[in-house]
């Protein structure tokens, strides 16, 4: 109780100041490191992990829960580390740890998710993918994958994405029970990949190399082993029409909704949310309308009109080459005349490791035929990034470089040819949103 009375007065003056998902939470952890374990929670619990996608997924099931009449707790201050699901807690608590809701929806760390998981174990897991992320901190991507497969049963439902053969892994090692969503073949599939360094190539039963029918995005699409039975499973929700002029997909040859920025991880998302919330026996035909008229996310991409021009901000992950990837399979479908800015001004927060290695992951050579007018690379790794592009076949003559990413806007705004494609992190997409903004 004491703990908790502690925390709530942490989080009662961290709202005053605007500060603060975590420090609550850390509080409270500091006074009683076993203090998830006073909490009463409810009998619905989803967790959402995964390397990306985890935030826009776990908001947009909880949101939807509250539109069908649900009390639902979510992390919705965004902290998804330890400290950050504990300051959740004691935010929907009273002093003695009671938590009355219906539903308990929470984003998890994928590092993060075997310090809670038997705290607040889910009777739904929703495993968005796992990607190369972070090398410094994370390590190899299949040490991710045993941190989370040692925390589940065979009791645990999961909601995985069949055009994800890695996530494929959790079925087979641990037989339990299993949801699919998916993307069946449409005009922007592919037969032939355009990318390298990717996470799964071969068969997890035979380890020989997977075919395709066809691609969606990376590893993303319909795959089979030509050796054994290893192959895509059967979705029961899966996209059978994308139209990206109209902005719009068809689920189930039934549901025509809105994707928000024409982002295919946004697309994933929804389904991921959609198959959940099915799981859960409600009904599709009243939670799917919601869904589609949610503005659930601009992170991803944001869009303004200047001097004529289209600017497009893409939020990019650093150290992972994936949302860099996602970005530049947007970019690749116009066939615009472009300006790509590309670049960052501090790699981690987390850690001092300044490792650019993970840059040689992304694919940039997918604009070696996009009309790229120019490339200008910013932050103080802008001559790392120019040395990848140019090795990714860009002509060096299109590559400029700034140290400082506000002289790079005088150029890029007014003297630049074309459409402009902002590839940044968060250091540079709050102010240059503002500056944006202002220029409207």
């Amino acid at each position: 109780m004491f703990s908790i009375l502690i925390a709530k007065m942490a989080l009662f003056a961290g709202n005053l100041l605007h500060r603060g998902s975590a420090l609550p939470g850390s509080i409270a952890l500091k006074l009683n490191k076993n203090i998830l374990e006073k909490f009463k929670l409810p009998k619905n619990i989803i967790a959402v992990t995964g390397s990306a996608g985890k935030g826009t997924t776990s908001k947009l099931i909880a949101e939807t829960l509250k539109s069908q009449g649900f009390k639902v707790v979510h992390n919705h201050r965004g902290g998804n580390l330890k400290s950050g699901i504990v300051t959740m807690l004691v935010e929907a608590s009273d002093l003695f740890g009671n938590i009355k809701a219906d539903y308990l929806v929470y984003e998890i760390d994928e590092r993060y998710f075997k310090q809670v998981y038997t705290k607040l174990e889910p009777t739904t897991v929703v495993i968005t993918n796992l990607v190369r992320d972070q090398p410094p901190r994370q390590g190899n991507i299949d040490f991710v994958y045993n941190d989370i497969k040692m925390c589940l049963t065979s009791k645990t439902h999961l909601i995985l994405n069949a055009d994800d053969p890695y996530l494929q892994k959790f079925v087979l090692d641990l037989k339990c029970p299993v949801t699919y969503y998916s993307i069946e073949e449409n005009k922007y599939s592919y037969l032939n990949n355009d990318y390298e360094n990717l996470v799964m190539e071969y068969c997890p039963i035979c380890n020989s190399k997977l075919k395709y029918n066809y691609y969606h995005f990376e590893i993303y699409g319909d795959y089979y082993c030509p050796k054994c039975s290893f192959k895509r499973p059967i979705s029961k929700y899966k996209v059978t029409n994308i139209d990206y002029d109209k902005g719009t997909m068809t689920i189930n040859n039934q549901y025509e909704i809105k994707i928000l920025n024409n982002i295919l991880y946004n697309i994933y998302n929804i389904l991921a949310t959609i198959t959940t919330l099915d799981s859960l026996n409600l009904n599709p035909d009243k939670f799917i309308p919601y869904i589609s008229k949610s503005e659930y996310d601009h992170k991803l991409c944001n869009h303004f009109k200047i001097n004529d021009k289209d600017a497009y901000v893409f939020y990019s992950k650093n150290e992972n080459s994936t949302s860099y990837n996602q970005a530049l399979h947007y970019i690749k479908r116009s066939d615009d005349l472009k300006t790509i800015v590309v670049g960052w001004e501090v790699i981690s927060h987390r850690y001092p490791y300044n490792d650019v290695s993970w840059i040689y992951d992304i694919n940039f050579e997918i604009l070696k035929n996009s009309n790229v007018d120019e490339v200008i690379c910013v932050g103080p790794n802008c001559y790392d990034i120019a040395t990848r592009i140019k090795l990714a076949g860009i002509d060096d003559k299109k590559i400029i470089t700034f140290k400082n990413f506000k002289d790079s806007l005088n150029k890029t705004l007014n003297d630049t040819k074309g459409n402009i494609y902002f590839i940044v992190n968060p250091d540079y997409v709050i102010p240059l949103l503002k500056i944006l903004k202002g220029r409207k």
